[in-house]
C-alpha cells in the first residue's frame, strides 16, 4: 500500500492516481446538473408534455438522490469507495442515454430514478473519501470542479440547441463524455484507499479501529435516529438546506426576477442570471485559495456574509445595471464556500466513522431543498403577486443559515470544552 503524509493539513497520496480519479469523479456530478431545467422547455415538447411536468421529473429525481444519499454507507462500506463511484457514475451514463432515446414522458420519469440515485451515491462516496483525507483548501477546489462541470455541461447543451440540433443529440454528447469518465474511473478503481493511516486518524483525533473490517461495520449501521441524537447534528442538516434552497431558488428563478422585477428582456436577464454560475466557479476558487489560512467556521460565516450582502443589494434602489452584475455573482460567491467547509468539518464534528452516513444525511438535505424551495417560492410569488418577493425569500433562508450555524458552533464551543 502506497504511504499517505499529512503536510499542512492536506493528506498527499503516495499513489498520483487517486487524485486524478476524485477529480474526474467531482466532473462527473456537476456535467449532468444543470442540464434538466436548461433543456425543460424543448424536452417537454419533444414529449408532448406540459411545462409544469418538469416537477414530477424533478421529483423522481430528489427522490433517488436521497433515498441513494441516506442508504449510501453500508454501500461504501461494502463496495469502497473506488466501486461505489464507478456505479453512480454508471447509473448517471444509464440515465443520460436513455434521457436522449426516450419517446414519452413516462421514460423520462423511469430513467429519472437512476439519474438520482446515481448522483446521490456519487456526491457521498466522493465527499466522505476527501472529508477524512483532505483540508478544506482542497475539497473547496474539488467542489469547484463540479460547478465548471454543470458550466461545461450547460454550455454545451445550449451550444447544441442554438445549433439548431435536437435536444436528444446534447443529452447524448454529455452521456458519451459521461462514459468516457467512467471507463477512465472505473480503470484506476484499484488506486483507491479506503484504510486510513494512524497518522491520518490522529489528525482527526480518533482512535483507529480494526482496519479492513468492513462486514463488522455493516452490522451496526449508522441509523438515522442515532445520527439525528447527536449535538448539533440538526443544525447541520438545516444549515445545509437553507443555503441549498438559496443556490436553487437563485438557479431556477433569477432570470425571472430580472424580467419581473428588473424590467429586463428574456435574452438580456438570461445571459445576467448565467453569472451565478460564474460567481460559484469563482467563488470555489478564490476560497480554496483562502481556506489555506482560514478555517472553516470563517469560511461558513464568510460565505454568509456575502449571501446577506447579496441580498441587500437586490432591494436597495441602484441606477444602472450594477445590480444585475453584481447581485448574482455574489450570490454565487456567497454559496460556494459553505458546503465544502461543512464537508471538511463532518469527521471533526461526528467522528471519521460516522462521516459518510452523516454526509449521506446533508446530501439528502441538499435533494429536497432542491426540489421543495424553487416550488415553495412559486407559491409565495403567487401569494404576493410580485417577483419582488424573491430577495426576501433567499434573506428568509440566510438567516435560517446563520442561526443554524450558531447553534453549531455553540455545540462546538461545548465539545472543546469538555461540557
Amino acid at each position: 500500500m502506497a504511504h499517505e503524509q499529512i503536510h499542512g493539513g492536506i493528506v498527499r497520496a503516495g499513489t498520483p492516481g487517486v487524485s486524478l480519479q476524485v477529480i474526474l469523479g467531482f466532473l462527473a456530478i456537476g456535467l449532468p446538473e444543470a442540464l434538466l431545467g436548461a433543456s425543460w422547455p424543448a424536452m417537454g415538447a419533444g414529449v408532448h408534455a406540459p411545462l409544469v411536468a418538469v416537477v414530477g421529473i424533478a421529483a423522481v429525481l430528489a427522490a433517488g438522490s436521497a433515498a441513494a444519499a441516506i442508504t449510501a454507507e453500508p454501500v461504501v462500506r461494502r463496495f469502497g469507495s473506488g466501486r461505489t463511484v464507478d456505479m453512480g457514475v454508471a447509473l448517471t451514463v444509464l440515465a443520460l442515454l436513455g434521457f436522449s432515446f426516450a419517446p414519452h414522458y413516462w421514460v423520462l420519469l423511469v430513467f429519472a430514478l437512476p439519474y438520482g440515485i446515481g448522483s446521490g451515491m456519487l456526491v457521498v462516496a466522493l465527499n466522505a473519501y476527501v472529508a477524512v483525507r483532505s483540508a478544506n483548501a482542497r475539497i473547496t477546489w474539488l467542489h469547484a470542479t463540479t460547478a465548471f462541470g454543470a458550466l461545461v455541461g450547460h454550455t454545451v447543451l445550449g451550444w447544441i440547441i442554438a445549433d439548431g440540433a435536437d435536444w436528444r443529440w446534447a443529452y447524448r454528447t454529455i452521456g458519451l463524455v459521461q462514459l468516457a469518465l467512467a471507463v477512465v474511473l472505473a480503470a484506476g478503481t484499484r488506486r483507491w484507499r479506503d484504510h486510513l493511516t494512524a497518522a491520518q486518524m490522529a489528525q482527526l483525533g480518533e482512535t483507529p479501529y480494526a482496519q479492513g473490517d468492513w462486514r463488522h461495520d455493516m452490522r451496526r449501521p449508522h441509523v438515522v435516529r442515532t445520527l439525528m441524537a447527536m449535538p448539533a447534528a440538526v443544525a447541520v442538516i438545516v444549515l445545509m438546506f437553507a443555503t441549498t434552497s438559496v443556490e436553487q431558488t437563485t438557479m431556477l428563478w433569477a432570470s425571472s426576477y430580472m424580467v419581473h422585477a428588473g424590467g429586463m428582456s428574456i435574452h438580456t436577464a438570461g445571459v445576467y442570471a448565467n453569472l451565478f454560475f460564474v460567481g460559484l466557479v469563482a467563488g470555489s476558487v478564490v476560497a480554496g485559495v483562502v481556506a489555506l489560512k482560514v478555517r472553516d467556521v470563517w469560511m461558513v460565516v464568510g460565505g454568509i456574509a456575502v449571501l446577506l450582502g447579496a441580498v441587500v443589494l437586490m432591494v436597495v434602489p441602484m441606477a444602472g445595471l450594477w445590480r444585475a452584475l453584481t447581485a448574482p455573482v455574489l450570490l454565487g460567491v456567497g454559496c460556494a464556500p459553505i458546503a465544502p467547509a461543512v464537508v471538511h468539518a463532518t469527521p471533526r464534528l461526528f467522528g471519521a466513522a460516522r462521516t459518510p452516513a452523516m454526509i449521506g444525511m446533508q446530501t439528502a438535505a441538499v435533494s429536497l431543498a432542491t426540489l421543495v424551495s424553487p416550488v415553495l417560492f412559486a407559491g409565495v410569488e403567487r401569494v404576493s403577486g410580485s417577483m419582488h418577493a424573491l430577495p426576501w425569500y433567499l434573506l428568509g433562508f440566510t438567516v435560517i443559515a446563520l442561526a443554524a450555524y450558531a447553534r453549531v458552533l455553540r455545540v462546538a464551543r461545548l465539545h472543546a470544552r469538555g461540557g
